[in-house]
């Protein structure tokens, strides 16, 4: 399959317009609608419509963007792999959830960094179910989620596992935690519920956040108490710069990670793994 048609096909689907997609590409409109139609050719579908917005794709062009992705990714993948000195200790791609990535990920990719100066790295960060399809499709070697994926052909198990405290700016008990001032960071289905059963006093809190890393520097310039990770916190707590709430329940969220069955470098996927070990024992040390 020609690889530019595949560029071709991920940049007008992004662009939906046959100018901008040939402005981009340095091509002319009428290169772009070939490699497109030689495309559909080869696949026996067609892969794009018009409509009032410029290119739509079909039902078949969208089943067919996720391998389009796959294919110059894995393209890309292979033209870094065989690029790396003969000297180079291997190439791992480590992924995890946006949630774990400013420390676990960071941590872990130093670690391996340390063992191994002559490791090709590369760190990437996105929601679970994103990370599992890249490790699936062979895009990144291990990630670290919060979701058990059972895909097939992967791995999956229990790193470690998240304390999730109740800590604030400001206030030391239950008691001075209102609606007002709360927090409520959306930690997932399972810890919603638990939330919800445990302190349903304040499930109506008038702040709410999606994206748990705006939780830590929302609470250090507006003030109030939320629930943040213990290996988030730690340092803070020590230093004053903020208090737990004694008396508010510890909720805790499981650490998956998640790797192909059949790595092909079985060896620098386990040295990888056991510095992930390594981390997350670290985390568990009291400071």
């Amino acid at each position: 399959m020609d690889l530019q048609a595949i560029k071709t096909f991920l940049t007008l689907a992004d662009l939906k317009r046959l100018s901008l997609c040939a402005e981009q590409l340095c091509l002319t409109k009428s290169a772009v609608s070939t490699r497109i139609k030689l495309l559909e050719e080869q696949l026996d579908q067609q892969l794009f419509s018009r409509s009032h917005e410029g290119m739509a794709l079909t039902p078949a062009g969208r089943q067919f963007y996720q391998h389009a992705m796959a294919l110059q990714q894995r393209w890309q993948r292979a033209k870094r792999e065989l690029s790396l000195r003969d000297d180079s200790a291997g190439l791992l791609r480590l992924g995890a959830h946006p949630s774990l990535a400013s420390d676990l990920l960071f941590k872990w990719g130093s670690a391996l960094n340390r063992q191994a100066p002559g490791l090709h790295l590369h760190l990437e960060a996105d929601y679970s179910s994103e990370i599992v399809r890249q490790v699936s499709a062979g895009i990144l070697d291990i990630g670290l989620i919060f979701v058990a994926d059972t895909t097939a052909g992967l791995v999956v198990e229990q790193a470690g596992e998240d304390r999730l405290l109740m800590v604030a700016n400001g206030a030391t008990a239950l008691a001075q935690v209102s609606v007002d001032n709360y927090l409520y960071i959306d930690w997932g289905w399972g810890y919603n519920a638990a939330h919800s059963e445990r302190l349903p006093q304040l499930q109506n809190s008038r702040l709410s956040c999606g994206f748990a890393e705006l939780g830590l520097p929302w609470l250090l310039d507006n003030g109030g108490a939320a629930y943040l990770p213990k290996r988030q916190v730690a340092a803070l707590l020590k230093d004053g710069t903020l208090s737990r709430v004694a008396d508010a329940p510890e909720f805790k969220r499981p650490i998956f990670v998640t790797y192909a069955r059949d790595a092909l470098d079985a060896g620098l996927l386990q040295r990888a793994l056991d510095a992930l070990g390594g981390v997350i024992e670290g985390n568990r040390q009291p400071r």
